[in-house]
């Protein structure tokens, strides 16, 4: 006797049975948690009706899109969460959404495709509408609210599944939809407007990334909303439906269209995650840092592309090669090297240290970790000198650097540096803090009795602003018999100095040199000097 295999009729048959089987026994269990109401019969019938209904495709919706999609542009233009929070409040993507999960959940391959359309219609409308307020906009910059929409993250997706879990339990209880809608609106109409922001100002790494965000949380509430529509009855029965071959075929491609770029997400964060926890790691044995010294840290691994990692410490102690060091031992453990932003903040005591967590909490908050990070590599180079502090300011775009003072390097040659780091800090504003002296003592030239600037004198004035010294004491001196019209000379020249020093935002007070002090080693025969250092002041 031969064996016949099952035809595939009868395999689709068994499977039908099977699934309805397993699905009524975990719903019987559900339906014991009172958690949803009985949507047995016509009542279920009439809530499938009405969510495909909402799900329509209409004028109202159409109208509806562009003004949601016109304010959320305009809040992300401006950095306005509360502008985008508006704009949610007349998104209507959930209708549509709602349609395709409940979709998913009764196997309608019909409602399933009708309520694409409808999504797809509604996210042009978006995307058109962020374009053209993109365009006529004189504000184009890559806001904070705009770059964190420009690629999803664990927390994008988790706030997407929970959106869809609230609004599908909204939509069985027929009851508080419209606010859970807000919440739904929030993860797909802002990602729309970024992509719209992307293509209106020709970046394509904006454009695909706000894209890959908006079709993961619509996979995500979709899948949701599914779920829920299952367990609680609402979805149609499965014993109704007929399994056809080109159900399952047609079911599986539209499962594939929304998982791809659910499944991409999950892959890369979870690789970010990893990575995250290694580089966590290497700064602690590296530097030797507590957990809570970690202020700031942040891993992108793109699909495509370099692993970037953007990381602020609180040390007690600049060490020179920790960029190196955790270089090489990231691209020993990743296979290929990272791109890397690594800031010391020095902070010796306690009271520093909390001071400094706390500015790096402020800065994350009103800004957070922007993509655009300095060449810091690059300016070291150009410095050519060992930096013993380094800050960033992310908000106002500036490299400060401490070098440590370097045997024969004048003023001049410090402030030399700096324009060379300039030239290759790409955009980014460059400030080399020099060595501070107690003293400066600058030449000045006299041409027919009046006081000539001088290139030494512009090296002392831009030392002074790096400094951030207030209140000099600016003395003149002309080295001869100290008479009156020595003196008077002398005091014009201090004069002087303290003028240029006020063009810079610095106040100075003029007076002569006195005579005990020009008996020491001075520049030339005339010129000034800048007390930086103040003595102290000690009681007797």
């Amino acid at each position: 006797m031969t064996y016949a295999p099952p035809s595939l009729p009868s395999l689709l048959a068994r499977l039908r049975s099977g699934i309805a089987v397993s699905v009524a026994m975990f719903s019987a269990q559900i339906a014991r948690t009172g958690l949803f109401p009985d949507l047995k019969g016509e009542a279920g019938k009439a809530l499938r009706q009405s969510v495909r209904e909402d799900g329509q495709i209409t004028k109202s919706y159409m109208l509806m899109c562009g003004l949601s999609a016109g304010i959320a542009t305009l809040g992300l233009l401006q950095s306005s969460t509360a502008v985008v929070i508006g704009a949610m409040l007349i998104s209507p993507l959930m209708g549509p959404i709602a349609s395709m999960g409940f979709g998913f959940a009764s196997l309608d391959g019909r409602q399933i495709r009708e309520a694409a359309k409808v999504i797809a219609v509604g996210a042009a409308i978006g995307i058109l509408t962020g374009i053209m307020l993109t365009w006529l906009s004189p504000i184009r910059n890559a806001t904070s609210e705009i770059v964190a929409r420009t690629e999803p993250t664990l927390l994008d997706l988790v706030i997407a599944v929970f959106s869809g879990i609230a609004g599908a339990y909204a939509t069985v209880q027929q009851k508080g939809s419209t606010a859970i809608g807000v919440a739904i609106a929030t993860a797909l109409m802002p990602p729309l407007a970024t992509v719209g922001y992307g293509l209106g100002v020709a970046n394509p790494g904006f454009a695909l990334g706000a894209f890959l965000l908006f079709l993961t949380n619509l996979a995500a509430i979709a899948f949701s909303f599914a779920l829920i529509a299952r367990l609680s009855g609402a979805a149609r029965p499965l014993a109704n439906v007929e399994i056809t071959p080109r159900l399952v075929l047609a079911g599986l491609a539209a499962f594939a269209v929304l998982a791809a770029p659910l499944g991409v997400t999950l892959y890369r964060v979870t690789a970010e995650a990893r990575a995250q926890a290694l580089v966590r790691r290497l700064l602690a044995d590296e530097l030797k840092l507590k957990p809570v010294n970690i202020a700031q840290l942040q891993v992108k691994w793109p699909l495509r592309g370099t692993p970037s990692v953007d990381a602020v410490v609180i040390v007690p102690q600049y060490t020179n090669d920790a960029d190196r060091r955790l270089l090489t031992k990231l691209e020993a453990a990743w296979g290929e090297r990272p791109s890397l932003n690594l800031q010391q903040v020095v902070a010796a005591d306690l009271q520093s240290q909390a001071q400094a967590l706390v500015d790096a909490a402020v800065e994350t908050s009103a800004a957070g970790i922007a993509r655009d990070v300095p060449p810091l590599v690059a300016i070291r180079e150009a410095v050519g000198l060992p930096t013993q502090a380094l800050w960033i300011n992310r908000t106002e775009r500036t490299v400060q650097l401490v070098p440590f003072a370097a045997e024969g390097w004048q003023l001049a040659d410090y402030r030399a540096a700096e324009q060379a780091a300039a030239e290759v800090a790409a955009g980014w504003n460059v400030r080399i803090v020099p060595p501070v002296q107690p003293t400066l003592a600058v030449a000045i030239e006299l041409k027919d009795g009046a006081p000539q600037g001088s290139p030494a004198l512009a090296d002392a004035i831009w030392a002074i602003q790096r400094w951030g010294v207030q209140g000099i004491a600016v003395a003149g001196y002309q080295q001869g018999t100290g008479s009156a019209a020595s003196n008077t000379a002398a005091l014009a020249a201090a004069q002087y100095a303290v003028s240029q020093l006020a063009n810079a935002g610095i106040r100075g007070t003029p007076k002569v040199l006195p005579a005990d002090r020009l008996r020491r080693a001075l520049p030339s025969p005339a010129g000034v000097v800048f007390d930086i250092v103040r003595p102290p002041e000690r009681k007797e």
